[in-house]
Formats: C-alpha cells, sequence, structure tokens
C-alpha cells in the first residue's frame, strides 16, 4: 500500500504532495494577514498616541491651567495629607519643645558655673 502511493507520486514527478504545498501556502497567506493586522494596528495606535498628545498641548496652553493645577493640589493636601500628617507633626513639635528646654537648661547651668 505504501510502495503503491510511493510508485504514485514518483509517477507524477516525484515532488512534493498536494497536501503540503496547499498547508504550506494557508500557513504563509495567515502569516501575512497576521503581519499586516499587526502593523494596522500598530500605525492606529500611533495616531491615537498622537491625537492624545496633541490634546494635552491644547489643555497645557490653557492660562488658567496652572491656577487649577495649584488649587487642586492644595486641595488634596488640606483634605487629605493635613489630617493623616496632623498627629506626627504634633509629635515632632513636642520632641523640638523638648530638646529646646533641655537646651536651654543647660546652657543656664554652664552660666551659673561661670
Amino acid at each position: 500500500m505504501v510502495q503503491d502511493e510511493m510508485s504514485i507520486e514518483e509517477e507524477e514527478g516525484g515532488g512534493l504532495p498536494t497536501g503540503a504545498i496547499i498547508a504550506t501556502a494557508l500557513a504563509a497567506g495567515v502569516m501575512a494577514f497576521l503581519i499586516r493586522r499587526n502593523r494596522q494596528e500598530q500605525e492606529q495606535k500611533i495616531e491615537s498616541a498622537a491625537e492624545v498628545a496633541a490634546a494635552a498641548w491644547e489643555r497645557a496652553q490653557e492660562a488658567d491651567l496652572r491656577g487649577r493645577a495649584v488649587n487642586a493640589g492644595r486641595d488634596f493636601m488640606m483634605d487629605h495629607l493635613l489630617p493623616e500628617m496632623k498627629p506626627v507633626l504634633l509629635d515632632l513639635l513636642r520632641d523640638v519643645k523638648s530638646y529646646i528646654d533641655e537646651a536651654f537648661k543647660r546652657a543656664e547651668k554652664s552660666i551659673r558655673d561661670m
């Protein structure tokens, strides 16, 4: 049976079987399609990135943008950071006060010892 198939292929010219040629052509077509689609997606991404950059540049050119950014930063700091940092700042002030009190006590002692 295998000998019969081989002899048939040898009689036809001995080249590659038709199925292998078709499979190779299909694989090449699929690869070409995938490569083309990938390139089109990349071009669309580049175009959309350029549009985003242009829109950001237009917004940056607004005169009031800096003022709004400063106000937003200040509001964020007042609403979120300061309430969380308040206990830390109070402890820091207590420590500074104790260090200063100790330094004044040492200075008074050294002045008395003179």
